[in-house]
């Protein structure tokens, strides 16, 4: 092999390599002293750890009414979502593992789903909290053609899959 091939399969790997250690960042809590996710994570972080515990209850517990993830099924091209949560708090552990299950039952292609950890003061690397205007966790914002189309904040105001739908209806 030349050094040039080599020298490119290096390159690559180490890109890759830190691209995969941006993922899923841990940091201890200063209120809790118990161990946070912050900055972007994939599935696999969220189902890891203490919230990966919470994860795996509210996920499996979790009823989706099947008329309405049917009429979702038909509204779900070209959007794109971002979760902004916090594993400290009580509504991201309730709220994001139930909406994960919605988006596998819809079949949703996770590289089109961003991830957002953010600390109890709202902070983390590449979250901008003035500009994101997020103010509660969690905050599922949904994206249609890259323009944002709506939010559900904390808590739905019907059911998560309800309240996806009204937004996707608009």
């Amino acid at each position: 092999m030349s050094k040039k091939v080599v020298l490119i399969v290096m390159v690559f790997f180490l890109f890759f390599s830190l691209q995969a250690q941006r993922l899923n960042k841990k940091r201890i809590d200063d209120k809790t002293q118990k161990e946070i996710l912050v900055g972007k994570c994939n599935l696999k972080g969220l189902k890891t750890g203490e919230f990966g515990d919470v994860f795996k209850i509210e996920y499996t517990n979790y009823h989706t009414d099947s008329n309405v993830i049917v009429d979702l099924q038909k509204k779900m091209k070209k959007i794109k979502i971002e979760i902004v949560l916090g594993t400290w708090c009580g509504d991201s552990k309730e709220q994001v593992p139930r909406f994960i299950k919605i988006l596998d039952e819809l079949r949703y292609k996770t590289r089109k789903l961003e991830i957002v950890s953010i600390t109890r003061l709202f902070e983390a690397d590449g979250f901008n909290k003035m500009e994101s205007n997020v103010i509660k966790v969690p905050t599922f914002i949904i994206y249609r053609k890259n323009i944002e189309i709506g939010r559900i904040i904390e808590t739905p105001m019907q059911t998560l899959e309800k309240d996806l739908l009204n937004i996707l209806n608009k």
